[in-house]
């Protein structure tokens, strides 16, 4: 028996509840013996239709996690039970878990308080006591294996792909011409310093920030203003049409286990501006302009040139519909299946 921890249908979607998704997904239709379960408080109900997921217990959360999963387990004999999103079972054995990054140790004032207390205990023990670790760039690996004490042999890279719709013929959202990022309001993803580079550039150039807020990060309130246009929440449709008309997609992330938006930028054919760090270069390669992510006057310069510049634009459409072709969804759950049958 194989059992999906699907504790990732209860939270809001950010990349690592999109990896679980996706992966869960073609999983569900490679093998239709596999069982999801979940708390109650179920978002996305088609979803949980699609999987044939079965809620158990009466708790939610981690609780739910290290108590309702763990009687349930015990109840069909302890299988083998597969996590995608960070987290896993305490003193619980027979299982994987999927490690996206090492950020709570890269940098722990990008995190709350007990948020890094939590992970601090959680990471390492679940680590050291799972039959292998998911993760998904060979840059995130480095990371584990620099703050873990993990076997090299344990861990399977599993790449992240774009699930954005190419095909459709979306209607031109209705901002002007802009400049999009899209990511969590976190501190790691260094939207200040975007802001900051922005200011100065071409007034008839908007901004436009999609992403979730967090409780431990705010915009620099004297950085904003009316070209400035911060949206909470999207759809995949809503967010694959701000793509495709945008001048380019920006992405200045401090850091990174893969970085999967600007991959759905490429795939809808939008210019790509990353920040210079080990898991972008991994992903992007010769498909993104590059800028230091902490000195705000090369990222001004390179986005200037970016819009600026036809031909680059051009080159970087090009190189990015290529660089896609190297990740794919139904590949990367293949590679977990086989893992997990190894084990089975």
């Amino acid at each position: 028996m194989i059992i999906i921890n699907a504790r990732f249908l209860t939270q809001k979607v950010t990349g690592v509840q999109r990896f679980a998704i996706e992966i869960s997904k073609i999983l569900r239709k490679l093998n239709r013996e596999i069982v999801f379960v979940a708390p109650s408080g179920i978002i996305d109900n088609d979803l949980a239709r699609e999987l044939g997921a079965i809620v158990i217990g009466k708790s939610k959360g981690t609780v739910w996690e290290q108590i309702d999963l763990r009687f349930y387990l015990r109840s069909k004999g302890n299988p083998l039970v597969v996590s995608f999103c960070n987290t896993g079972l305490i003193f619980y054995n027979n299982q994987i878990v999927t490690i996206h990054d090492m950020s709570y140790k890269v940098n722990p004032g990008w995190f709350p308080r007990t948020f890094y207390l939590w992970y601090n205990f959680l990471i390492p023990h679940i680590a050291k006591r799972s039959l292998r670790l998911f993760t998904v760039s060979n840059s995130a690996k480095k990371d584990i294996l620099k703050y873990l004490n993990i076997r090299q042999q344990k861990i399977r890279v599993i790449y992240n792909s774009s699930n954005l719709n190419t095909n459709n013929n979306f209607e031109q959202i209705e901002e002007g011409r802009y400049l999009l990022s899209v990511s969590s309001l976190d501190p790691r993803k260094n939207l200040n310093n975007l802001l900051k580079a922005y200011k100065d550039i071409d007034t008839k150039i908007n901004l436009v920030i999609v992403g979730l807020r967090k409780d431990n990060f705010e915009l620099d309130e004297t950085l904003l203003n009316e070209r400035v246009i911060v949206k909470s929440y999207v759809s995949d449709d809503e967010l694959a049409s701000l793509m495709r008309y945008a001048e380019a997609f920006v992405y200045l992330s401090l850091y990174e286990g893969f970085g999967l938006p600007p991959l759905e930028a490429m795939s809808m054919g939008c210019p790509v501006l990353v920040s210079d760090i080990p898991a972008h270069r991994e992903v992007c390669g010769d498909a993104a302009l590059y800028a230091d992510p902490y000195n705000v006057e090369d990222a001004k310069e390179k986005i200037t040139n970016l819009l600026n510049n036809d031909q680059l634009k051009t080159e970087l459409i090009l190189a990015g519909k290529k660089n896609i072709k190297r990740f794919n969804w139904f590949e990367s759950a293949q590679k977990v299946l086989d893992s997990i049958n190894e084990l089975v």
